[in-house]
C-alpha cells in the first residue's frame, strides 16, 4: 500500500470514482491482483486514502487493499517545503493550471519516499480490513508525526471551487447524516498550527477601536 503523505477515505468507492459499482469494480480486481501466483502481476501501489490533502493529518482509509488480509508494505512518500519562502506542492482544491504555474516557480520540488517495514496482519485484522487499514493508518501517522481524523473525500469536496462538487458532497454527508447537511468545521489553526481565531479576535477589536 501507498501511502502520500502530502496527498493521496472512507470506503473503496471514494478512490474509485465514487459509484458503487465502480467500487465494487476497483475491489475484484485488488482481490484478483493479490490472490493471483507471485510474477502474475507487478507489484500493486494504492492510495488508501483515496484523495490528496496537505499531509498535515491522516484520514480514513479505504478497506480494498486490506481486503485480501495479505501482507502488505506502507510507502509514505512526502514533498516537504519552505512555509516561509516555498510553494506548496500538495495538490488539494486548487485550480490545476494555476497549481502548475506555481509549481513552476520554485526552482525544484522535493519527494521524500520511505519504505516501512512489512506490515503483516494477525488474524483480527485478517476478518475485519477496516481494524487492518487504521492500524496500518495510525503505524503511519506516528511515523510522520500527525494525527488521524475520521474525515473521507466527501468532507473535502465541501471545499472544492466547483459548486457542483461542493453540492456532491454536501448530498454524500447528508446521506450519512440521517438527510440533515452537517455544519461546516470551524478550524482553528492553519496547516501549520499558526491560530487563526486569534487573528481574527484582534481583527475585530481593531475594527471596533
Amino acid at each position: 500500500t501507498v501511502q502520500n503523505s502530502r496527498s493521496h477515505t472512507s470506503d473503496v468507492s471514494a478512490a474509485s470514482g465514487g459509484s458503487v459499482s465502480n467500487a465494487k469494480s476497483t475491489t475484484e480486481k485488488i482481490l484478483e491482483r493479490a490472490h493471483s501466483p507471485p510474477g502474475t502481476w507487478p507489484p500493486l501501489a494504492i492510495c488508501p486514502e483515496g484523495t490528496t490533502h496537505t499531509g498535515h493529518v491522516m484520514i480514513r482509509f479505504a478497506t480494498g487493499a486490506f481486503r485480501a488480509g495479505l501482507p502488505i508494505q506502507p510507502v509514505i512518500v512526502s514533498s516537504p517545503f519552505s512555509s516561509r519562502f516555498g510553494y506548496d506542492p500538495s495538490f488539494s482544491c486548487a485550480n490545476i493550471v494555476l497549481h502548475v504555474i506555481c509549481l513552476m516557480t520554485q526552482p525544484m520540488n522535493h519527494l521524500h519516499v520511505k519504505h516501512l517495514a512489512v506490515y503483516v496482519p494477525n488474524d483480527a485484522e485478517k476478518k475485519d480490513p477496516a481494524l487492518y487499514a487504521n492500524n496500518v493508518r495510525q503505524k503511519m501517522a506516528q511515523q510522520l508525526g500527525v494525527e488521524c481524523y475520521d474525515l473521507t473525500w466527501n468532507e473535502k469536496l465541501r471545499f472544492e471551487r466547483m459548486a457542483k462538487a461542493r453540492e456532491l458532497g454536501n448530498q454524500r454527508l447528508a446521506a450519512k447524516n440521517g438527510g440533515v447537511v452537517p455544519p461546516m468545521p470551524v478550524f482553528t489553526e492553519d496547516a501549520f498550527g499558526n491560530p487563526l481565531v486569534e487573528k481574527v479576535e484582534s481583527g475585530s477589536k481593531k475594527k471596533n477601536d
